[in-house]
């Protein structure tokens, strides 16, 4: 996938880390390591961190400029996407999709950035990573590495053995394009020009936060925007909060009773969401 001397580029697309010891020093360890273990340079975007004066993530024009000075980089790879919480949206309008079109290269983006994730797959065909790197320099860091590398390699996490919900055949995903990621900010996209083509596609879904009502009523919206007529599949992951409150199995039922309605499979896996054996999977 790259080479030894290729560049990742670090971002903050949505809410800018925090300016402390801790999260320079996760930057820091995940920078060695894409060095020590894949040979990788980092590129650090200037809106990587909380502006230090006001202590407020970086404009949205700023941190759209700033992901499209690396797209625009041609030592730089592929982006890493280190942040998280609400913000990614706000870069929608500023994004030049043309420019990132003539320089593809895969976007690495969690949590909020699923927005991003779906949104630059949508406007410009580019298949982008759902994948926390952080995870790289967690207490998983062997079994990251070897995802990682996995990926690198093009040899495709093993979705095919998920578990199977209603019978169906998980074997039928060895071929499948995915689109989605985190329901609360995949949402976000909903009746925007960036909002994704799901038709023949495996939807998936997690949740950090939500609880069985919100999680419930996002469903309920993407039946009604038309999304459960057209995804030949649903992939369900992890829903933390929903099962810290016990209440996986209900969310699970009404997963089947939208499936069993609309005529697709619904898969479910303990590797995507919020913990560290998430693995990567690629959009589109």
């Amino acid at each position: 996938m790259w080479q030894s001397g290729d560049a990742i580029g670090f971002i903050s697309c949505s809410n800018g880390l925090t300016n402390n010891d801790r999260s320079r020093e996760i930057v820091a360890a995940l920078s060695r390591k894409l060095k020590a273990c894949f040979g990788l340079e980092t590129v650090m975007s200037d809106v990587l961190f909380l502006n230090e004066v006001t202590q407020q993530t970086e404009a949205p024009a700023s941190r759209a400029g700033a992901l499209l000075s690396l797209y625009s980089n041609a030592s730089v790879k592929a982006i890493f996407d280190l942040s998280g919480g609400d913000l990614a949206n706000e870069i929608l309008p500023y994004l030049d999709f043309g420019l990132i079109q003539k320089n593809p290269k895969p976007y690495f983006g969690y949590s909020d950035n699923s927005v991003i994730v779906n949104a630059i797959q949508a406007k410009t065909g580019i298949q982008n990573v759902l994948y926390n790197p952080k995870v790289l320099v967690s207490r998983e860091e062997a079994f990251q590495t070897l995802a990682l590398r996995d990926l690198f390699n093009s040899n495709e996490a093993d979705w095919a053995g998920v578990f199977e919900l209603g019978g169906n055949r998980a074997a039928t995903q060895s071929s499948a394009v995915f689109a989605g990621g985190n329901l609360r900010c995949f949402l976000k996209l909903a009746g925007t020009p960036y909002w994704p083509e799901l038709e023949n596609k495996v939807l998936i879904l997690e949740s950090a936060g939500g609880r069985y009502e919100a999680m419930s009523s996002g469903l309920a919206q993407l039946e009604q925007l038309g999304a459960f007529d057209e995804i030949s599949g649903l992939l369900i992951g992890q829903f933390t909060q929903i099962e810290k409150d016990g209440k996986r199995a209900a969310f699970l039922a009404v997963c089947r009773d939208y499936a069993s309605r609309h005529g697709f499979p619904v898969w479910e896996t303990a590797f995507i969401g919020h913990d560290d054996r998430s693995k990567p999977i690629r959009i589109g």
